[in-house]
């Protein structure tokens, strides 16, 4: 009982000491949290005041009331002021309650009191969690009430309130404990600052540095499944969780785990210095000398090798081909680790000359940036060179950058938020073919790196195409690499044959093979609208056609691979237009309420050889046999750029300075100009004859429709472009336009054009 009652005594004496840290707590949470409440309410009031005269009582309270709980979110959730006060009354609260080991008269009156030292330690630190614990109740019990008076309550309020309570505990812990371990670490309130500063800022930099010198020396490293966010910071914690949050409204419970792991061990390990703490450490800049060099050499590292990355992307280096530049490098990178260096000493001893002290940990980290610097030129973890044993590959997803995406590379999950290229195909590509793959690596890697070699010697007729490679390893390891693939080697097309062509591939990257469209298309909540088409004549498709066609469509997919899809030119394209209205988000439109919405366009090739689904569109209406309906033409321009005889011109006129022809190419709404210096070289053809115009009709497509591909496969002629006008009386002027853009596809320009158009000196 005698030491229940010492150890309340104590704590409402600490309460005492720590009495303005109460009175901050209580202004942020009792009252500036009630009254920023309020006024967001208020303003929700008067910004909705014509909703009541827009539509009727009972829909006007139904969104009156949505508006304001989500006002009511904002202050109590995740993403109000709350996090803002948290962070600000850990820091204090976490250095003004063991402020007294600053003063040396403070700690030998502390030391003089027959109070244990854990005791102590103890107090401070619950004292430190109920001035934060207790106003956050208050206030968020307050702003409940409030809401609850201007009918703003309801039970997503009290669940987002009560889970962002819990979650917003932890965070502050985690901040908290930070604090504490920064000032056990350190003697000095302004060291102690920069100390907290590292904690929080060490892990990001060391990654930025990481990625920066991967990027700078490797040939296959990928940003996709890096990240500069730091793991062990309780800033990246809580973010992760947040997000999880606004997203699928549950608490992410592991991440959680996660979070309340950080906080129990930076806890025990501030408790731990704290009774390690020696005395005479009063003052100093460092309370344990033997973390000095440690904390030295680990700071001035990353920072030597970061200045070296700068200089890096100043000069605009490449040590695959060339060494320019490298001298700087080397005089900067080596210039930080001795100016870091020197600084730290000064600010361990609170003396300049303490520059010119310890110059062995100038040498060790000299030596560590060295090795980190040449382990990335030179390789020697063979990250650049890696390609895992095909018995050890669990599964793997290829995911080649814009490859038969249309204009559109939205992807669906199945809750239907969206995601990217390589994300998706990470849920839900599981290539087996290991072998046939880790093939195609070696051949496009070793062929990748001799051409690197060359330079500009490289042979015209390789094109490497940029790729994304996941590797799910069988001891649960996931590699991310890039792979540059020449996409014009024949053994390499054959190994593609078998990757692109599998079920596994189209899965889990083709759009319309996914489950999720399926699912979207039988929610209410998603409005799609179909069309086919070439992208310039369209027409509107039902919802059943879709899905009648869309399953014939998976049927004919069975057919494609990487070859054919190469070789062909896309008859049509099926797009769709996908539309969520967001039920609560209202403004004034011109004839009352008006709903938000967010949308999102995909679009599906159909190819010559998908013979199924041509039957389908053309028992439907939809197929066309040209891609431009003769009758509707007035006339055809064609504009032939002429760029080779451009070049050759430029060169007799010495337009070339260093050896390097500078190209202009000048777009404009009407026309476009291509040059080399002052020369001008662009051909202008008009036709209006009808066998002209027919035959030239047989062999255009629109420039949407046939676009330059991840593939290398058919293009348009780069040369010319076919602008298209079309009778003022046409239907497709009234839907589309009077004029569009087409091109010929390479090889296919009629004789009589190339003879209209040539340039002719």
């Amino acid at each position: 009982m005698t030491s229940k009652s010492s150890f309340l005594v104590s704590m409402k004496e600490n309460n005492k000491r720590r009495l303005w840290v109460w009175v901050i707590a209580v202004l942020m949470f009792v009252l500036a949290l009630p009254l920023v409440t309020a006024f967001g309410l208020g303003g929700v009031a008067k910004s909705t005041e014509w909703i009541w005269e827009a539509t009727d009582t009972a829909t006007a309270q139904q969104l009156v009331h949505q508006q304001k709980a989500e006002v009511m979110i904002g202050m109590l959730g995740f993403s109000g002021p709350i996090v803002f006060f948290s962070v600000i009354l850990a820091l204090i609260s976490g250095v003004q309650g063991f402020s007294y080991l600053y003063s040396r008269k403070k700690m030998d009156f502390y030391l003089g009191m027959p109070v244990k030292k854990r005791k102590r330690f103890l107090i401070i630190w619950l004292n430190g969690i109920l001035l934060y614990v207790i106003p956050y109740l208050a206030g968020m019990s307050i702003s409940l009430l409030i809401g609850a008076g201007n009918g703003a309550l309801n039970g997503g309020v009290v669940y987002s309130a009560v889970a962002a309570f819990f979650v917003n505990i932890c965070f502050y812990l985690g901040i908290y404990h930070l604090a504490i371990l920064a000032l056990m670490m350190t003697g000095n309130i302004v060291i102690t600052g920069f100390g907290f500063m590292v904690f929080c800022l060490y892990e990001f930099m060391v990654r930025y540095m990481v990625m920066g010198y991967k990027q700078e020396f490797f040939d296959y490293f990928s940003y996709y499944g890096t990240s500069e966010t730091p793991l062990l910071s309780p800033f990246s914690m809580y973010e992760k969780l947040v997000y999880t949050f606004d997203v699928k409204n549950v608490i992410d419970i592991k991440n959680l785990l996660f979070l309340l792991l950080f906080v129990l061990v930076v806890g025990l390990v501030s408790y731990g210095c704290y009774l390690k703490r020696p005395a005479e450490a009063t003052g100093k800049a460092m309370t344990f000398e033997i973390t000095k060099p440690f904390i030295k050499v680990l700071l001035t590292v990353p920072i030597a090798l970061i200045s070296g990355l700068v200089i890096f992307e100043r000069v605009n280096m490449d040590f695959n081909n060339a060494t320019e530049g490298i001298g700087w490098v080397i005089f900067i990178t080596a210039l930080a680790v001795v100016l870091g260096s020197a600084l730290i000493q000064v600010i361990y001893e609170f003396d300049i000359k303490g520059a010119l002290h310890k110059k062995r940990d100038i040498f060790i980290s000299g030596a560590l940036t060295a090795f980190i610097f040449f382990a990335f030129q030179y390789d020697i973890f063979g990250y650049d060179s890696y390609i895992p044993d095909p018995d050890k590959i669990e599964s793997i997803a290829f995911v080649p950058e814009n490859y038969e995406q249309g204009n559109s590379s939205i992807y669906f999950d199945s809750d239907g938020t969206h995601l990217t290229a390589a994300a998706y195909a990470e849920k839900y590509m599981y290539l087996k073919n290991t072998d046939a793959f880790c093939e195609l690596a070696k051949r496009s890697m070793d062929a990748h790196n001799e051409d690197v070699k060359k330079g500009d010697d490289v042979d015209e007729n390789k094109w490497y195409s940029y790729n994304t490679v996941i590797y799910r390893l069988k001891n649960g390891r996931t590699v991310y690499r890039a792979l540059w693939v020449d996409v014009e080697d024949e053994r390499s097309g054959q190994l593609l044959d078998e990757i692109i062509g599998s079920e596994e591939f189209k899965k889990g990257y083709m759009i319309g093979t996914s489950n999720n469209l399926n699912r979207m298309l039988a929610q209410d909540k998603y409005k799609l609208t179909v069309s086919y088409g070439n992208t310039v004549y369209m027409e509107r498709m039902s919802l059943e056609e879709f899905k009648e066609l869309l399953e014939i469509y998976q049927r004919d997919l069975e057919l494609a691979n990487f070859s054919n899809v190469k070789n062909s030119v896309p008859a049509g394209m099926i797009q769709l237009a996908v539309t969520e209205e967001l039920p609560w988000s209202v403004y004034q439109g011109a004839s009352g309420i008006a709903r938000a919405t967010r949308g999102w366009d995909m679009s599906i090739n159909i190819y010559p050889f998908y013979e199924e689904s041509l039957s389908y569109l053309k028992e439907h209406g939809y197929y066309m046999d040209m891609q431009l309906k003769t009758e509707d033409i007035a006339s055809i321009q064609v504009v032939n750029n002429n760029y080779e005889a451009a070049r050759k011109l430029a060169e007799k006129q010495q337009a070339v300075e260093d050896g390097e022809m500078d190209r202009e190419i000048y777009t404009t709404a009407s026309s476009t100009y291509a040059g080399y210096g002052n020369v001008e070289t662009r051909v202008y053809a008009d036709y209006t004859e009808e066998v002209q115009l027919k035959e030239i009709a047989e062999c255009i497509y629109p420039q949407d429709l046939v676009l330059a591909d991840w593939d290398k496969g058919k293009r348009l002629e780069g040369d010319y472009r076919v602008i298209v006008n079309f009778k003022a009386d046409s239907a497709i002027t009234k839907y589309y336009g009077t004029s569009a853009d087409y091109g010929f596809v390479e090889g296919q320009v009629p004789e009589f054009v190339k003879e209209d158009t040539v340039y002719k000196e």
